[in-house]
């Protein structure tokens, strides 16, 4: 706390002394003029009425006229001397001649000429400022680097009070307290640092939950097709039967297969971990872009004897990012043709507020309205026709919602026209 009040005051200190001092000559170079034209002013009426009676006076007693009537009676040094004593300058003179007076040491002096024989002038100098002693000065300063302090205090105790909370909060937050948060006044300096720490909090929070689930379920899903690659390979041993050897051969094959689609699945779902960026959209040709993913799933569609077709495309432009969104698009896509009685359908179309929406229906047995939201978290899988018997690892819709929300977007599960499921993918134009 010392030395942050320490340090803070030296810059505060340097500061008003650089401040100060820069000001100061600012001040003096650019009202030098007005400051010069003011003090003529003050002092001309002045210097006019005493040269107007020394004037009466003879020139050789001004001097003791100025020391013995004049001085008493002004606040002003007064002196009379000869023109050549002075040594002006060419501008000086001139001054002089044109009637005036000219200034002498920073405006301190003023000197003009007086009538009569005797070429002699009338100086007139401004009292001397009293003298300020050091310990006066010292005084000074010292009583203004206290009040500086008291006030460096009222600010600093409750800043660094909640700097102290921020920190603790961070050492909890380090020592695995996931809750932990810095809990500052609204009327708090550094509350928006605080907000922004307890944001990074919960982002971190989730992050690690979301990672332990993760984890969890796919240790899960790890366990099944290893258990059966465990129990077949005890088998093959066994076998004698060469049929039955080989169709244990496929099975394991198929078990490899289940396992190599569920690390590409936990690849994707793990490079579509959320930034908060997003992602560049690039234009595409929509309906292009449409036929060739339907293409692309029409093999499977085609192996399960459903018509995959795009029913509208309202649009001859997509922004997208390609790849993602082709992700996506075919994830949905097989999904519907898993669990469609004959048809699947896509469309494009252009929503309200600027937005594409891009929708997906096939006419299954549909999803219970209770369990819409929870189908895009990820190793979820439905009871019933929607199970894991259709194939897949629970990593599809996941990664839908992911993609969707890489474009600054949202995906909804309802009830389909064709009786079915829908999925409706919404995200903004660029």
């Amino acid at each position: 706390m010392l030395r942050f009040v320490l340090r803070l005051f030296v810059v505060l200190a340097v500061g008003f002394v650089i401040s100060n001092e820069v000001v100061d000559r600012s001040a003096n170079y650019f009202f030098e003029p007005v400051s010069d034209a003011y003090t003529r002013e003050a002092v001309r009426g002045q210097i006019h009425s005493l040269v107007q009676e020394l004037g009466r006076v003879a020139p050789a007693e001004r001097e003791g006229y100025v020391r013995d009537e004049l001085a008493p009676h002004y606040g002003l040094a007064l002196k009379v001397a000869s023109a050549d004593s002075y040594g002006a300058s060419e501008d000086e003179r001139a001054q002089i001649a044109s009637g005036t007076f000219f200034v002498r040491d920073k405006m301190q002096t003023f000197v003009a000429a007086l009538p009569g024989p005797g070429d002699q002038w009338l100086e007139v100098r401004l009292p001397p400022e009293p003298p300020v002693g050091p310990w006066v000065m010292a005084a000074v300063y010292s009583a203004l680097a206290l009040l500086l302090c008291a006030f460096m205090l009222v600010w600093a105790l409750p800043t660094w009070r909640d700097l102290e909370a921020l920190k603790t909060a961070a050492q909890r937050m380090g020592q695995g307290d996931l809750q932990a948060r810095a809990r500052l006044s609204r009327h708090s300096s550094i509350r928006n640092l605080g907000e922004t720490f307890n944001q990074m909090s919960d982002r971190i929070s989730a992050l690690i939950g979301n990672q332990r689930d993760l984890t969890n379920a796919v240790s899960h899903e790890l366990r099944t097709p290893i258990a059966r690659l465990s129990f077949e390979l005890d088998m093959i041993d066994r076998e004698e039967d060469p049929a039955a050897r080989k169709r244990l051969v496929e099975e394991m094959k198929s078990d490899v297969a289940e396992l190599d689609g569920m690390a590409s699945e936990l690849l994707m779902y793990a490079r579509l971990e959320p930034t908060g960026d997003g992602v560049a959209l690039q234009p595409q040709d929509a309906r292009g872009w449409l036929d060739s993913v339907v293409q692309h799933a029409g093999f499977e569609a085609e192996a399960s004897g459903v018509r995959c077709e795009v029913a509208l495309c309202q649009l001859r432009e997509v922004h997208v990012h390609q790849r993602y969104m082709t992700r996506a698009l075919l994830n949905l896509l097989q999904n519907a043709i898993r669990h469609a009685g004959g048809l699947v359908q896509v469309s494009l179309i252009g929503g309200a507020a600027r937005e594409y929406v891009l929708i997906v229906d096939d006419d299954g047995p549909g999803i219970p309205a209770p369990d819409r939201g929870r189908i895009f978290e990820p190793f979820i899988r439905l009871d019933e026709s929607r199970d894991r018997g259709t194939g897949g690892v629970g990593l599809g819709l996941a990664i839908v919602s992911r993609v969707a929300r890489w474009h600054n977007g949202s995906v909804q599960a309802s009830e389909s026209p064709l009786g079915g499921a829908r999925f409706v993918i919404r995200w903004k134009t660029a």
